[in-house]
C-alpha cells in the first residue's frame, strides 16, 4: 500500500513551526515590550514548573537526589520568576514599588538557580528527603521575598533615571561565575 503525501510535509513543518514562533515573538518585541517580556518570562516558568510537576509525580518511581533537588529548586525558581514577571514596570500588580523591584527579584532567583547547580551534584552521592529540601528552599526563599517586600534591605539594583547599581553588575558577574564553577563541578 502506498502513503498518500501529507502536504506540509511533516519535516516542512519541524522547520516551520519553530520558525514562525520567532518570527511571532519577534513581531511581539516590536509591538508592545511588556508583552514580549511576560511571554518570554512565562515560557521559561512553564519549563520550570514541568521539571517540578514531572518529578513530584513520579518521585516514588526512582531514586534520583540530584534531579530531585533541581527539581524542587526550580519550583522556587519559577515562583520569583512569577512574582518578577508581574512586579515588571507597567504591570500595575506593585504600583507601590518602582523598576528596582523586578530587577532584585531577577537577581535573587539567578542567585538561587546558579547555587542550586552548584550545589546539586553532590547529591549524586548524598541521600535527601523531598519535603525536607521543599521546607528548606520555602523558607529560604521567603526570607529572600522578606528582604525584598517587609524589610526592604536588599541592596538596590537599578535606580530610575541611572540605570544599574554596581552590586546588580558585580552580582551578573558573579552570577556568571558560579554557573560556570557548577558546569565544572557537574562534569
Amino acid at each position: 500500500m502506498i502513503e498518500k503525501p501529507v502536504f506540509p510535509p511533516k519535516r516542512l513543518l519541524k522547520f516551520l513551526m519553530p520558525l514562525l514562533g520567532l518570527v511571532g515573538l519577534y513581531w511581539i518585541s516590536q509591538m508592545n515590550f511588556l508583552l514580549f517580556h511576560s511571554v518570554a518570562e512565562f515560557f521559561s516558568i512553564l519549563v520550570a514548573a514541568g521539571i517540578f510537576i514531572v518529578y513530584w509525580n513520579s518521585r516514588t518511581f526512582y531514586e534520583n537526589n540530584y534531579l530531585s533537588f533541581l527539581s524542587i529548586s526550580y519550583f522556587f525558581i519559577a515562583l520569583i520568576d512569577i512574582i518578577h514577571t508581574l512586579a515588571y514596570k507597567g504591570m500595575g500588580v506593585f504600583p507601590k514599588f518602582d523598576a528596582n523591584l523586578p530587577t532584585q527579584l531577577w537577581i535573587v532567583a539567578r542567585y538561587l538557580e546558579s547555587i542550586s547547580l552548584l550545589i546539586a551534584p553532590l547529591f549524586f552521592s548524598h541521600k535527601i528527603k523531598p519535603e525536607r529540601v521543599l521546607h528548606s528552599f520555602a523558607i529560604l526563599v521567603a526570607i529572600a521575598l522578606g528582604t525584598i517586600f517587609y524589610w526592604r534591605i536588599f541592596p538596590v539594583c537599578y535606580i530610575e533615571g541611572i540605570g544599574l547599581t554596581r552590586f546588580k553588575v558585580f552580582s551578573e558577574y558573579l552570577i556568571s561565575l558560579i554557573l560556570l564553577l557548577a558546569i565544572a563541578h557537574l562534569v
